[in-house]
């Protein structure tokens, strides 16, 4: 029940939402031309990209209605309304199906793959979109057949050029704090130089004019995450637009001499233009993924999650600068390894050996704080830095997370590999990564007095 409300809901809010970017749309028309601008194909399309939950069979239905809607409210006749709204309809689905024509993955890469595409679905979506709206505008509005189609086609390619990437990079909840660190670190030299730019271009004016910020945008892609590249380009794109249409932005000499007009003009070479920092910002962007997950591969263990020695000491590196711990980085080193460890693989496989390993990581990690740093140092050894941690506390703690691996229980096909585990223990006072090896060597002194003495114990170096 919940679910078919969630549908209904689900629902109501997209023929809400088809129904305000058409009036949008509408207030720019009237039955004797077309909408200088109409948001809602494009916006539309990107939000089926971007929230895969809303990319249903009926979708399509119930964004007609809503569009269809808003015509009759507006006055439009409804034979007229079905023609436009049908031809609205064609420039979704004809995108949608370039923008999905491969089988994507979910997430990230849904996203990124997509916007891959978005010129080839902008030019093909608005092709198809304005080859039934000019048949409409020709039969009902005597418009002469190739003006309204690329009217239609120019205004539907640069909405879609501006808008599209837009909607189908909108970060997540999980991305914004992220955004806001990049934005953070950013300078605002390249928003400047856009700035500059883009006046210069009104007061020289010419053809050429439009092009003025393409460095400018270039630089943004750059310098700024994807999302923040896609809304510069939507605010230059839409002024240089608006700056034509007004006349403050002159691209054409004599009229005589150009088979379209202006503003038709201004589109596509808007959309020509913002093609290119779109295309720099995504090469960016996927670089800074492929970057991220090399270092992650170099810097946690493939197998168990912890961290590995290089991985450690970037950690460590960034922690013990004196900007971050001025006084150094106190706490405590936890030399953990498992008992016996190498019965199991010689008994069960190196691939039952391998489980164990992920599972007591994984009992590891549930009995520390998120803070705490686990590094496996080989084989079956791991070390544990906690900060801030007092001696006593630090011989509790490890003393618990002994019990919870003795305790916890591994069963792989029929067999249980629960396992024991020694820990050593020393006091951590360093001020740089290479004073840890000290902690470290007193810890595994620590560790092999606790596996000579009968394992599954703590030793600690301090007295309590």
């Amino acid at each position: 029940m919940p679910k078919n409300k969630y549908n209904i809901n689900q629902a109501i809010i997209l023929f809400a939402l088809a129904m305000l970017l058409s009036t949008i749309g509408l207030e720019s028309r009237n039955l004797a031309s077309l909408s200088l601008f109409w948001p809602s194909n494009a916006i539309l399309l990107g939000l089926l990209i971007r929230f895969p939950a809303l990319d249903k069979p009926s979708t399509l239905l119930i964004l007609f209605l809503g569009m269809f809607t808003a015509d009759i409210l507006y006055g439009t006749p409804v034979v007229i309304a079905m023609g436009l709204d049908a031809a609205n309809i064609l420039f979704i689905a004809t995108g949608r199906w370039v923008l999905l024509s491969n089988h994507f993955t979910r997430g990230h890469s849904r996203r990124l793959q997509a916007l891959l595409h978005v010129f080839p679905a902008s030019l093909l979506g608005a092709a198809v979109c304005a080859l039934a709206g000019a048949i409409v505008s020709e039969h009902y509005f005597e418009d002469e057949l190739f003006q309204a189609w690329f009217s239609w086609f120019s205004e539907q390619m640069s909405t879609s050029i501006l808008l599209l990437p837009l909607v189908i990079s909108l970060p997540r909840r999980d991305e914004l704090a992220q955004l806001a660190s990049a934005l953070r670190e950013s300078t605002v030299l390249p928003i400047l130089a856009l700035v500059l730019t883009t006046i210069t271009g009104i007061w020289v004016g010419g053809g050429g004019s439009l092009i003025y910020p393409l460095p400018a945008l270039l630089w943004c892609a750059i310098s700024y995450p994807l999302f923040i590249t896609c809304f510069l380009t939507l605010i230059t794109g839409i002024s240089e637009i608006i700056l034509v249409a007004g006349n403050v932005l002159n691209i054409q000499g004599k009229d005589d001499l150009f088979r379209i007009d202006s503003l038709s003009s201004a589109r596509l070479g808007v959309a020509a233009m913002l093609i290119s920092p779109l295309i720099v910002a995504l090469s960016t962007a996927s670089n800074k993924k492929l970057v991220a997950r090399i270092t992650k591969r170099a810097d946690y263990d493939f197998l168990t999650g912890a961290l590995t020695r290089s991985g450690l000491a970037s950690k460590l590196e960034s922690l013990v600068t004196p900007r971050h711990r001025p006084k150094g980085f106190f706490g405590a080193v936890f030399v953990i390894d498992i008992d016996r460890f190498k019965n199991i693989n010689d008994t069960y496989g190196h691939a039952s050996g391998d489980y164990v390993l992920a599972k007591t990581v994984e009992c590891i990690r549930q009995g520390l704080q998120q803070s705490a740093l686990v590094c496996r140092m080989g084989g079956e050894e791991f070390l544990v830095i906690i900060e801030g941690i007092s001696q006593p506390r630090a011989f509790l703690l490890a003393n618990r997370l002994r019990h919870s691996i003795e305790e916890n229980v591994i069963m792989l096909d029929g067999n249980n590999l629960s396992v024991t585990a020694s820990i050593g223990i020393s006091a951590l006072n360093i001020n740089n990564v290479n004073s840890l090896d000290e902690s470290i060597t007193r810890a595994d002194e620590q560790l092999y007095i606790a596996k000579s003495s009968g394992r599954n114990q703590v030793r600690p170096e301090f007295v309590l």
